[in-house]
């Protein structure tokens, strides 16, 4: 009798064991799903057309979401088997040269110019004042009439890319090193703050549309996703000063993180402001020789004219009747934002994530890329509208056969449609007045983080 009751005890605690195993296994599976998904999107011939070009991204999408799910349900999986997938899903990818953007060609070239000795603001590429340091892939820069549109630590950057060797490959790795730094940060904060860091993990390392830009396109986004997350690991050590000055060397990688400015000098002080200022100064000082004009031509130029996958701006454009009046419709929206969470005092994880994603929202210009901007906040929150982007973010590069074949990008309506309905459908759910009188966990845990009751 005590052998039977023993041998029942044995076949309950190994039942056990293998429920306890079982959502590992289920998020390891799906993640290597995924490996394989996107190896087949990169490497396998046939996705200048349309349907695998969506098809295969949104099978990978859709394994990243399965796996993201397990991790947040069951079981934490053991955190070097995500980092081991994430990194395979890099390394597959790695050796491709890039075919869904040529961004690359660009930072190489603004590299390669300031090697050379000249102020890369002072003249686009095409410019026939430098002629005489053009490179034999100089005709793959993309708007070789449009002066450069990257602050400064980018200028920086790209010289590094250029010292160490001004190939593809070598910007990359310089690119993935922040990448997998950022995902370092994440989980960092995720252990302080009491959060489950394999879930924070999957949501970034994991996340499709960062694996496929950064190791296969070549976009240096993932540098600027390092600072924007210091930002937020550095605000737990509250110094404002410190503060401040990431925050600059975010902004001075892409400038959108600036926008945040406000709502942290209120919630930290002057010296997060000064820090910030002194940073911006610091880093332009070198470059002011080209002139004011100069500095800002590019970026005036792609404000005033770029437009691509925009969702709510359609929108304001046709209330509007005017495309300067929009743009400044939308960029006023998007600082009522930072003024409301300025007023509110939010969190600098919140206040981030409200002000970048206003700006995705509101923006006339979404390349796929740009909404890796809200990846780190969303990853940290579980923030399904903005992890949703992530995925739809593929379709705006349905358009890109038809333009390398005539040189004009098509955007139907239906897939701007798709891309922000969706996130907007989503968002409106979150803050339906029956969602808001339920305690939402992830809404509180930032003022924890920081060191604040309450946001």
């Amino acid at each position: 009798m005590a052998l039977h009751s023993i041998t029942n005890q044995d076949r309950s605690a190994a039942g056990a064991r293998a429920t306890a195993i079982s959502p590992v296994a289920f998020v390891l599976l799906f993640g290597l799903f995924e490996v394989a998904t996107l190896a087949a999107f990169g490497w396998l011939d046939g996705i200048e057309l349309p349907l695998p070009r969506l098809l295969l991204p949104a099978a990978a999408f859709l394994c990243y979401v399965a796996a993201g799910l397990g991790a947040t349900r069951g079981p934490a999986a053991p955190l070097v088997l995500l980092w081991g997938v994430g990194i395979l899903a890099r390394l597959v990818l790695l050796p491709l040269a890039p075919e869904l953007s040529d961004d690359i060609y660009r930072y190489l070239w603004d590299g390669h110019v300031l090697l050379e000795g000249v102020n890369p603001y002072a003249h686009p590429p095409g410019h026939e004042a430098l002629a005489s340091i053009r490179t034999e892939w100089h005709g793959e820069i993309n708007h070789p009439h449009v002066s450069t549109i990257y602050p400064p630590l980018a200028q920086v950057l790209f010289g590094l890319v250029n010292l160490a060797g001004g190939t593809i490959l070598a910007a990359k790795l310089i690119w993935l090193c922040f990448d997998l730094g950022c995902a370092l940060l994440l989980q960092g904060i995720a252990a302080r703050t009491g959060r489950n860091p394999a879930r924070v993990l999957v949501w970034y390392l994991w996340s499709p549309l960062l694996i496929v830009e950064t190791a296969w396109s070549a976009h240096f986004d993932a540098v600027g996703l390092f600072f924007l997350t210091a930002v937020i690991r550095v605000a737990a050590w509250k110094r404002p000063t410190a503060l401040g000055a990431v925050l600059g060397l975010a902004a001075l990688v892409k400038f959108a993180p600036a926008a945040a400015l406000p709502p942290l000098a209120r919630r930290y002080g002057l010296r997060t402001l000064v820090a910030f200022i002194a940073v911006c100064a610091i880093l332009y000082l070198p470059f002011t020789g080209a002139g004011v004009s100069a500095l800002t031509a590019g970026l005036r130029t792609y404000a005033r004219h770029w437009s691509a996958n925009e969702g709510a701006f359609s929108l304001v454009l046709h209330l509007a009747g005017d495309p300067v009046r929009a743009r400044v419709a939308v960029s006023l929206l998007v600082l009522a934002v930072a003024g409301y969470a300025t007023w509110r005092r939010f969190s600098v994880e919140r206040a981030l994530l409200w002000i970048l994603g206003a700006g995705l929202l509101l923006s006339p210009t979404v390349h796929p890329w740009y909404v890796l901007w809200v990846l780190p906040m969303a990853a940290l929150r579980g923030h399904a509208p903005f992890l949703l982007a992530g995925g739809l973010a593929f379709l705006g590069y349905w358009g890109l056969a038809g333009y390398e074949a005539t040189g004009v990008w098509p955007q139907p309506g239906w897939n701007r449609a798709t891309m922000w309905l969706p996130v907007w459908g989503l968002i409106l759910w979150r803050l339906a007045p029956s969602r808001t009188t339920t305690p939402d966990p992830e809404r509180e845990e930032p003022g924890r983080e920081e060191g604040h009751e309450g946001e």
